[in-house]
Order: C-alpha cells, then structure tokens, then sequence
C-alpha cells in the first residue's frame, strides 16, 4: 500500500518545531516525530519508519546535525535537507561536505519548504541510478505531494507522450518520465511488451502470442517485444 512519506523532524526551536509540522501535514505528508537532539532522532530512525529527515544542523548537544547527516548517509540511505538560520562560511562548507540533498535557510514559508523536499528528493533518485542500486520502493507525486510505493505493488506502466502511468492495484500515478529512463531503475522482473508498456512479469495472469494480462487488463505485446516476454515468463515459470 503506497502512503504519504513518513517524515522526521530534528529541530530543537519549538516553534519553529510546531511550524513545520503544520506544514507538512497542510501538504499532506505524515510526521513520524520530532527530535531536538542526535541521539533522540537516531531513537526515532530506529524505532520507526523514517523515509524523509528535515535536519537542524546546529541542534543541541555534543552530536550535532552534521553528525548525524553522516550517520544518514552512512547507515540509512534516506534523503535529507538541511535545516538552519546560520549560513557562515564554515557551517555551509562543513554541511556540503556531507553531501546534503537540500538546503533550506530560516525564516522560510511553506512553498519554500514543499520545494525543497521535492528538489532533494529529485536529487536522492539521481544517486541512487548513479549507484545502480535497484530500490524496493520508488517516490512518485501524487496531487501535490510525494508517496512511496512498492515496486512490488506495480502492475504495469503505460506511455502517454512525455508522461507514464503507473498503474497499482489501488492507485494509478502519472509522472514525467520515458519508457527507457524509467525501466532502468526496475529490477529484472520488469519487462518491456511494447514501445509504450512495461509490465511486472510477477503480475501476469494470462498470456497470448500478442496480449498479456493483468488485473484483467489486456496489455499488448508487439513483435519486436514478443521473444523476449516468452523468454522472460519461460524462465520466471522455471524458477516456481
């Protein structure tokens, strides 16, 4: 079932605290909590599922946010932005070194904070195809904020011009995307029926020489693509 991100908050203002929560649930996201120190967020990181962090940098505390955006990187592989009113020289050359996904500089207004959510999580995808890591969900925009759905939850995606739709038991998504671009960040059991159509093999019900389907939906296969659907289900067939 995809969901709104589940986003923590490490802030140690209170007001500041309150506002961004206030924002985030207006926009429609899920606040998993709010911490004012490294070591109650790492609390959280653990206890929860955290799939975004809004990062003070200089929260309170021995541990502050550039130690714990290092701790992100280096055990959770979840996207952040930075988070803070001071922007010396040393601070901002101490928070780029962690490679941050955004920056967001107080006082800020909630188009300010939406933008910056959506600009790091653009920038997490790019790391991950640059990683060649094959993720077990994807983030996708639906009416204005972003969820996380599990690839696993995919049946198949259909071309529309410059767009795609994702389409789930449940939900469909449109994104701007190609065909090509967007198979690249699938695992293996997504394939290619046609030009404009990918399919997960998993979700096949049925399959002719020029149709697959799924969830009753018939999904055509071209002759380009026909060999390698038959060979795809031959082999996912071998392995049951």
């Amino acid at each position: 079932m995809s969901a709104p991100l589940q986003i923590l908050i490490v802030e140690d203002e209170y007001i500041t605290q309150k506002t961004i929560t206030v924002f985030l649930r207006e926009m429609g996201y899920h606040v998993v909590g709010c911490a004012m120190q490294a070591d109650e967020a790492l609390r959280y990181l653990n206890l929860h599922k955290v799939d975004f962090v809004i990062l003070d940098i200089t929260i309170k505390g021995e541990k502050d946010g550039i130690w714990l955006a290092e701790k992100l990187q280096q055990h959770y592989a979840i996207p952040y932005i930075f988070l803070t009113a001071y922007v010396d020289e040393v601070t901002v050359k101490n928070a780029i070194a962690t490679n941050p996904y955004g920056y967001l500089v107080k006082p800020f207004q909630k188009a300010a904070l939406f933008s910056a959510i959506e600009i790091a999580l653009i920038n997490f995808n790019k790391c991950q195809q640059v990683k060649k890591e094959i993720p077990a969900s994807i983030v996708v925009k639906h009416q204005d904020i972003f969820e996380k759905v599990p690839l696993d939850h995919l049946y198949y995606i259909e071309s529309q011009k410059n767009y795609l739709i994702l389409t789930t038991s449940h939900k469909q998504y449109r994104i701007r995307a190609t065909v090509t671009d967007f198979l690249e960040k699938l695992p293996e059991n997504f394939i290619k029926t046609h030009k404009g159509f990918i399919v997960n093999t998993d979700k096949i019900q049925s399959f002719s020489s020029n149709v697959v389907t799924i969830n009753g939906q018939k999904i055509p296969v071209s002759k380009t693509y026909k060999d390698i659907v038959f060979n795809s289900l031959h082999h996912s067939s071998l392995k049951q």
